[in-house]
């Protein structure tokens, strides 16, 4: 009898309580290959989610404003860029689009959903993604992911209604901020509800939960936004794909952007002012930060040119005792821009008047003949300019300011100069005082009918000038201390010095600095999908009484089949059989049961991995946040866990054996 046959007749003579040992092995494979399985099958189904929702998208493109359409084909076209561009697939490789938040009502049933993803896109959207006949919603219609679909019950041809913000280039915490609701509402009707395969969970942010999203027509979010062919979001696939001096993608699409941005995509614009002889360089914002104005004057000083901050404000009264001049427009610059000449430096000083214990002299301010003779002021009269100020704290302050009348200007030349006032919202558009609508408290009633005769005649000309820094002090603030800067070309204003003004400026400036911002969200996605909590290592701790409890009832049974079979030893030792050979014997039984035990537990594992998938898509959402988690069987982890478990049955047996070495 051969020592194979003796182990086979062994197996089978003793098949009931082998029978219990391969069943104790294999729960405890089944539930530790299982727990492997569950940590691969969540992170499986996870990164799955995170790609499926991105699509063809590797970076983003993000502005804190909104900048030009066509800046997604200059990109491409970039020499950074360029190269990378033509190693990928075929077809269009980025994409604009508008993506904000926004509120959505359900008209039917009045439900409703806040913190709702709203893209705006196009033909260019669908085409990006590689979906053949994929196109944009019409200008009236809107496609609907199919999370925010099932949760306001909305279907094909119900009326959604789309309420987003309407951005503003204007700092809300500035005097010109708009603080109240400049909301639109769209009323549009459900095109589709979009499947998972047609971009229903498109997002470009790393979130597990199901995609809340609307698709709205970008040329009709552009129009109810008051956006001319402007977005703030572009999608791009395999830019920088191709290795250009060992650079990473990112690097490289930052350098298309330095490259590629224009000073409108900063909210930035040059302006020639022939009747001034000088460029203006103006924001959307109201006010030049710090930045650009180091920027514009390094670029003029490089040229030669002369170039000044300017900062006007609006008074809402000039007061000289009993007469008051109502909503004034002050400029502070340079005086001697005026002609004039500043006042000795005693009496120029910056202190506030009433307030200096030294009792310095009020600083100068410069009337307009208007405005004098208005207030019927003459050199060396004191008068005060009351003011609005926004505080940091979100108060809105009253504050006033003495001045010494240095002189008077007439309405010539820079005085008149209409162009010294950026473009208040509410303020400069208006065509007479009585419409003005700006964001803070006017009485319209101080208004006088000479007041609207000045406005229809000279409108935004300021009506008084103080020096640049005694107008900084009181008017500067965090978002800038200047609403433009005068350039001043030595060969005249012309377009063509405006433009090589505008690119100069341009390259002293960093988009990535003026809100820009690179996001490589395929990387970022991958990396949120693999999460902060392994599921494997947390089911094997939480399985981990179950497992032990599993060996320890296999080498239990083990080792009563040893006891049992204690005269077989005998037997076998009377005929011949040493020790080792006897052991050897009893270990290659354990090896054949912990092997039957294991392929018994890898089909056990398969369906206890497929069980707590089932819990996590059900019971305990929370523990992953998203139902669309799906078993991945793995190859490595299924082999992991039957291989720890069989080593660790096997172990567990071996040591029941030693205990039952010393039996006669």
């Amino acid at each position: 009898m051969t020592f194979t046959t003796l182990l086979l007749r062994s197996l089978t003579h003793f098949w009931r309580i082998n029978l219990a040992v391969v069943a104790g092995v294999g729960v405890a494979v089944s539930v530790l290959a299982g727990a492997f399985l569950v940590g691969s099958s969540v992170r499986a189904s996870l990164r799955d989610l995170a790609l499926d929702r991105l699509g063809r998208v590797d970076h983003v493109v993000t502005a804190g404003a909104f900048f030009r359409e066509e800046l997604a084909g200059e990109l491409l076209t970039s020499e950074a860029l360029s190269a990378a561009a033509e190693a990928v697939v075929p077809g269009p490789t980025a994409a604009p689009m508008i993506a904000i938040e926004g509120f959505v009502t359900h008209q039917e049933s009045r439900s409703r959903a806040g913190g709702i993803q709203v893209y705006g896109v196009d033909d260019r959207f669908w085409t990006f993604h590689g979906l053949d006949g994929g196109r944009g919603p019409e200008p009236g219609a809107v496609l609907l992911s199919g999370g925010l679909a099932r949760e306001l019950g909305a279907a094909e041809g119900d009326t959604l209604l789309v309420r987003v913000q309407k951005p503003s280039a204007i700092p809300v915490s500035s005097l010109h901020g708009r603080r109240d609701d400049l909301g639109r509402t769209m009323r549009l009707v459900v095109d589709a509800v979009l499947a998972p395969a047609e971009l229903g969970e498109f997002s470009f942010r790393p979130q597990q939960g199901f995609s809340r999203a609307v698709f709205v027509a970008l040329e009709r979010l552009q129009r109810d936004l008051e956006l001319d062919r402007e977005a703030n979001t572009l999608l791009l696939a395999g830019a920088g794909a191709a290795p250009a001096a060992g650079s990473p993608p990112s690097a490289r699409i930052e350098a298309a952007l330095r490259e590629t941005t224009r000073l409108a995509d900063l909210g930035l614009r040059v302006r020639a002012l022939p009747e001034s002889g000088a460029l203006a360089v103006e924001s959307t914002a109201g006010l030049l930060d710090d930045d650009v104005v180091v920027a514009a004057r390094a670029a003029a000083a490089a040229d030669g040119l002369a170039a000044e901050p300017v900062l006007t404000y609006l008074a809402n009264e000039i007061r000289r005792g009993d007469r008051a001049t109502p909503y004034s427009l002050v400029t502070a610059l340079d005086p001697a821009r005026l002609g004039v000449s500043p006042p000795p430096v005693a009496e120029a000083s910056t202190s506030a008047p009433a307030a200096d214990p030294a009792g310095a002299a009020p600083p100068p301010i410069w009337l307009n003949t208007w405005t004098a003779d208005d207030l019927e002021a003459t050199p060396g009269d004191v008068v005060t300019l009351q003011y609005y100020r926004w505080a940091d704290a979100g108060a809105l302050l009253t504050e006033t300011a003495d001045f010494r009348v240095a002189g008077v200007v007439p309405m010539t030349g820079l005085a008149a100069d209409r162009d010294l006032a950026p473009e208040y919202p509410g303020i400069t558009a208006a065509t007479d005082l009585s419409d003005w609508d700006p964001p803070f408290p006017i009485d319209l009633g101080l208004v006088r009918p000479k007041d609207e005769d000045y406005w229809d005649r000279y409108r935004t000309a300021s009506k008084g000038f103080i020096a640049l820094e005694d107008g900084q002090r009181l008017w500067g603030s965090r978002w800038g201390r200047a609403t433009s800067l005068r350039a001043l070309p030595r060969d005249g204003v012309s377009e063509a010095a405006a433009a090589r003004y505008r690119d100069a400026i341009r390259s002293r400036l960093d988009p990535l600095a003026a809100g820009f911002v690179v996001y490589p969200a395929r990387e970022l996605a991958l990396e949120a999908s693999a999460g902060v909590t392994d599921f494997g290592e947390y089911f094997t701790y939480f399985s981990f009484f179950l497992v032990v409890s599993a060996l320890l009832l296999a080498s239990l049974f083990f080792r009563l089949g040893v006891e049992q079979r204690l005269r077989e030893i005998g037997a076998l030792r009377a005929l011949g059989f040493d020790e080792r050979r006897v052991r050897r014997l009893f270990w290659a039984e354990s090896a054949a049961l912990s092997l039957a035990g294991g392929l018994v537990g890898a089909a056990g594992a398969v369906g206890y991995a497929e069980l707590i998938m089932w819990g996590l898509r059900t019971w305990w959402v929370d523990a992953v946040g998203t139902t669309l988690l799906a078993l991945h069987v793995s190859v490595p982890a299924l082999a992991a866990g039957i291989g720890g478990g069989m080593a660790a049955a096997a172990a567990s047996i071996a040591w029941s054996l030693r205990t039952v070495a010393r039996a006669t």
